[in-house]
């Protein structure tokens, strides 16, 4: 026995001294169960009496069967930083090596695993021809076979691929995640491999071309190929996508994810042929042309188009068939007014549309009559004798009297003639054209004669001062009802008031 030792309880509270050397070198690239088991026994290598340093009960702690654990030291006697022992009553045991003497002093041998794959070695030479590999790549590529169980004619013919296709200069690295690829989907015979790369080679050419195209001079990664894939399954060709790639511009450093977005938008719209890409895309550009003519009319300065505002775009022209002039028309009246968001031109957009606007052409018609109707209304007011500025209030009493009661100009002038004594001009003028009216009355001659049946009335009731009494009271049975400017306004539509363009 010895003369002192640490208690169990000391050594459960202690640390297990791991070599930098060991992380660098090692730990980063090995699979994350292989470090738990170089790392659980490095700490039974401190713990000499402990009952826990058996396979069993590494099995029970680490959760991982016997075979899996003498796998993982099988793995770290490949990399030659400990020695694996099994003796012919199946016990085993590790021996751990300093990883500074064995990287310094003693240098890693590896001569003996190779010279167990000698015949694999040349063959994998051959591919890689000029390029000569070294230990520790071989120590790498065994993995494949001994860690994710590929067979070896299944990684010689997954190298030969690659190499073929992206010079014998491809990293090892690259090759480690392609192998756990195929390790992962249980691409692991002859067939399963023939027929993997028959599926994969247009594909895997396809892809080096858009990144090229992208500006990107490197192999895809399998994430690239796998987008590449779906893009083909969505009806895409390599056309098409070299297309859409014309949308990458915008951006400064293009990427797949961001070209798998822009053909994700047009998949979705069923857009895929090189013609109907094309057109998508020269149709877009075309948008966003006038989008910026659209800020540039409202004052917008360097602003890029938003989704936002070409879905706004898009519904004035498809669902109200609006043209663009017509657009740039009321950027210019939202201008004047002061209102120059994209909420406020959308809502002007909206009501010339139901005034039935769609084109520059109809607007000036709409102006040019109303110019020519408030000339006549005007023209009223001036042979009644009134020179004031026109209201809303007149355009919506004019509109009765030609639509409404189908008076002609002449006769509602007729009427303003008679009206030139009244306080009240404009409601005397309605007061005598409701009486032509209702008496249906509508031409000048009528109009005449009937006032001149009226005048030859009030000379009789002025030579007999009671029946001229009866009469006067008759005449105020009209309504006599005065109305304030409000509610005058309260009765006409609120329209909105189009400014003319010279």
């Amino acid at each position: 026995m010895s003369l002192c030792r640490l208690s169990e309880s000391f050594q459960i509270f202690d640390i297990t001294p791991v070599e930098n050397l060991f992380i660098h070198e090692f730990m980063l690239k090995a699979p994350g169960d292989f470090v738990k088991v170089y790392l659980y026994g490095l700490m039974q290598c401190y713990r000499q009496n402990s009952t826990e340093n058996n396979l069993e009960s590494f099995s029970h702690a680490l959760e991982m069967d016997a075979a899996a654990i003498e796998n993982a030291f099988h793995y770290w006697e490949r990399q030659g930083i400990l020695y694996f022992h099994k003796d012919e009553n199946g016990q085993i045991s590790v021996e751990y090596y300093n990883i500074k003497d064995v990287l310094y002093n003693k240098g890693l041998n590896c001569e003996k695993t190779m010279y167990k794959y000698k015949d694999f070695n040349q063959n994998l030479q051959k591919i890689f021809d000029t390029r000569l590999l070294t230990p520790q790549e071989y120590l790498r590529i065994y993995d494949w076979i001994e860690v994710l169980n590929l067979p070896m004619e299944v990684v010689l013919m997954m190298v030969q691929f690659y190499v073929s296709r992206m010079g014998n200069k491809v990293r090892i690295n690259y090759l480690d995640k392609v192998a756990a690829g195929w390790a992962r989907d249980g691409i692991n015979t002859l067939q399963k491999a023939e027929e993997y790369i028959q599926a994969n080679d247009s594909c895997f050419k396809d892809t080096i071309a858009v990144l090229k195209y992208l500006g990107i001079h490197r192999s895809p990664s399998q994430a690239e190929l796998d987008m590449y894939k779906k893009w083909r399954d969505w009806g895409f060709n390599l056309n098409s996508i070299l297309l859409a790639c014309r949308e990458t511009t915008k951006v400064q450093s293009p990427t797949f994810a961001y070209l798998d977005k822009i053909l994700a938008n047009m998949h979705n719209k069923d857009i895929t042929t090189p013609q109907e890409v094309k057109e998508h895309l020269d149709n877009q550009d075309d948008m966003n042309a006038r989008i910026k003519d659209v800020y540039y009319q409202l004052g917008y300065k360097d602003n890029a188009p938003t989704p936002a505002h070409l879905a706004m775009y898009q519904e004035w022209v498809s669902r109200y068939n609006l043209d663009h002039n017509l657009i740039l028309l009321a950027c210019k009246q939202c201008v004047r007014k002061k209102t120059t968001t994209f909420e406020h031109l959308d809502s002007l957009l909206k009501q010339w549309a139901e005034k039935g606007f769609s084109k520059v052409s109809e607007v000036k018609e709409y102006l040019s009559k109303k110019k020519a109707v408030d000339n006549e209304i005007k023209a009223v007011l001036e042979r009644a004798g009134d020179s004031r500025d026109i209201t809303a209030a007149d355009r919506k009493l004019y509109h009765q009297w030609t639509e409404s009661w189908g008076m002609s100009f002449e006769v509602i002038l007729l009427a303003a003639e008679y009206s030139v004594l009244s306080k009240d001009k404009l409601r005397f003028i309605n007061k005598i054209l409701k009486n032509w009216y209702e008496k249906g009355i509508n031409t000048v001659k009528e109009c005449r004669l009937e006032h001149e049946n009226y005048l030859k009335e009030q000379e009789s009731i002025n030579n007999n001062p009671e029946k001229g009494l009866k009469k006067q009271l008759d005449f105020n049975k009209f309504p006599q009802h005065t109305y304030t400017d409000e509610e005058l306004e309260n009765l006409i539509e609120n329209i909105e008031v189009i400014g003319q363009e010279q």
